[in-house]
């Protein structure tokens, strides 16, 4: 008897499990945290009027902007390369996405050299570079980066050492990243 009781009582609290949570979902209401998925070739009446028209032959278009201070929307693409030239070579930076930048290091001087350096986050983040020995040009991506609402910003800088221990200031470079 207890048995059947046990088993009248399981099956009973596996319905009001499965099935209560099927009954309440809602879904004809979208939250404000979830995104807006457009299934039109045509963007709504609300979006910005310099935003970018979505590709009629993509199946996911994905527009990156933000409203600036003076009010005006500004349309960007974080993964664009942010490069400065100098004397001793040039500096990239850039987001690969909200957790992620990729950097570039070129040196204009022929011969093996070691890059120090460090990529910083005006979040408060600080990645080190350190002691990387190449012969033309070096870069790699930092994973985990800290994203916040607003700009986030993202400097490249460091110096780069020659075979005789000449110091050369590598050029400094920033990329921003909108969230």
């Amino acid at each position: 008897m207890k048995k059947k009781i046990m088993s009248a009582l399981l099956l009973c609290v596996m319905a009001v499990l499965f099935c209560v949570p099927a009954f309440a979902a809602n879904t004809s209401d979208t939250e404000a945290s979830e995104p807006v998925v457009f299934k039109s070739t045509s963007l709504p009446e609300w979006f910005p009027e310099d935003a970018p028209a979505p590709d009629p032959n993509g199946e996911i278009v994905t527009v990156y902007w933000y409203v600036d201070e003076n009010g005006k929307t500004v349309t960007y693409d974080p993964r664009e390369r942010k490069t400065v030239t100098g004397d001793a070579g040039t500096a990239t930076i850039y987001w690969v996405d909200s957790r992620m930048i990729g950097w570039g290091i070129t040196s204009k001087t022929k011969g093996p050299m070691v890059f120090t350096g460090s990529v910083t986050t005006n979040r408060g983040q600080l990645f080190p570079l350190g002691d990387i020995e190449f012969d033309g040009d070096c870069g790699g991506t930092i994973d985990n980066v800290t994203t916040r609402k607003g700009q986030n910003k993202a400097t490249l800088s460091g110096i780069m050492i020659d075979a005789n221990g000449l110091s050369i200031t590598a050029p400094e470079v920033s990329a921003s990243y909108y969230k």
